[in-house]
């Protein structure tokens, strides 16, 4: 081996092995910049779309706060309605989404619908809800926007925590996860009081028709 490389024939063989092996490492190098600028750039372009968003979805935050803690009022009828907006959500629209994880970007991507939803579900249970008070509706209102605040912040937690960026500050009086957990479970408890005194009732008018219920529910 060591007599061929020695021999006319093989200095001209080792010495285009040494050319194109110097092309390769050139073009192997290069490649590599490239690649390290292009993930470098994906990874920027990431960073500054979750800071938008966490911007936006602690705006939804607050829209949702207020709607869950709506004071109502009533109008000259005594009829309740609302005093403060259903909340809203705009997203970035010029940002290059494909940047973020694919689990992100899906459940980005989808809070609006998730929001629609909401107030389509609202339409369709002010239908049956009955006046004065409306009941049904601003229960229905309390909960989901509770929850879809809940899960606005699980999104600016997933983003501060993969891109490092620091959480919004709230003032200490300030607390909407603990709010919306605490409105799902006065909500959730009441249900399951309503439920335990329609069955008391039920089982009363079984065992007796001529059964009734005072003001109090007792029999």
């Amino acid at each position: 081996m060591l007599e061929f490389f020695t021999s006319d024939v093989g200095k001209v063989a080792l010495g285009g092995v040494i050319a194109v092996s110097g092309q390769l490492a050139v073009t192997l190098i290069s490649w590599l910049k490239e690649h390290r600028f292009a993930a470098s750039k994906k990874r920027k372009d990431a960073e500054y779309l979750a800071m938008r968003l966490v911007l936006a979805f602690d705006g939804l935050i607050n829209g949702c706060y207020n709607a869950v803690h709506d004071p109502l009022r009533e109008d000259q009828e005594g009829i309740s309605e609302s005093t403060v907006p259903d909340p809203t959500l705009t997203l970035p629209s010029d940002g290059d989404y494909k940047a973020l994880s694919r689990h992100l970007m899906y459940e980005i991507l989808s809070m609006p619908n998730r929001l629609e939803g909401i107030k389509e579900g609202l339409s369709s249970v002010a239908e049956d809800s009955d006046p004065p008070d409306f009941f049904e509706f601003f229960e229905y209102r309390r909960e989901h926007w509770s929850r879809l605040g809940l899960r606005a912040l699980d999104l600016i937690d997933a983003l501060c925590h993969r891109y490092k960026i620091p959480p919004p500050t709230r003032p200490n009086f300030y607390t909407p996860r603990t709010s919306f957990q605490d409105e799902i479970a006065e909500i959730e408890n009441d249900r399951r009081e309503r439920l335990e005194r329609n069955r008391v009732v039920m089982a009363g008018f079984n065992l007796n028709p001529n059964y009734r219920c005072n003001d109090t529910g007792a029999a």
